[in-house]
């Protein structure tokens, strides 16, 4: 599976403690190991899930959620190919279920 690294998500791992940069890094390679989509929905670490509601401020696509660690969590939306965008990172992952 292909990732794009949008900038609000670099720039947020980038800003992050260690743990969550080296965790964040993982889940990247454990999506781009990824065969196909059904993975992504299955993987139990992952807990991927759609953000009913909440789209892409700029292109109106399906947001959803995926775990880095217990306590942070990531935005990302599919595209084909299959493509996985990864939007923004919060910290305190309740924030990432909220409107924007």
């Amino acid at each position: 599976m292909r990732i794009e690294v949008r900038s609000a998500f670099d720039d947020a791992v980038l800003a992050a403690e260690r743990p969550v940069r080296i965790a964040a890094g993982k889940i990247v390679q454990l999506i781009e190991s990824f065969t196909d989509l059904t993975q992504l929905g299955t993987h139990p670490g992952l807990n991927f899930k759609k953000l009913h509601g909440l789209v892409t401020p700029d292109t109106e696509e399906q947001l959803s959620s995926l775990r880095i660690t217990r306590s942070v969590r990531a935005t990302a939306c599919l595209r084909e190919g299959p493509r996985l965008v990864l939007v923004s990172l919060y910290i305190q992952h309740d924030k990432a279920y909220r409107k924007r």
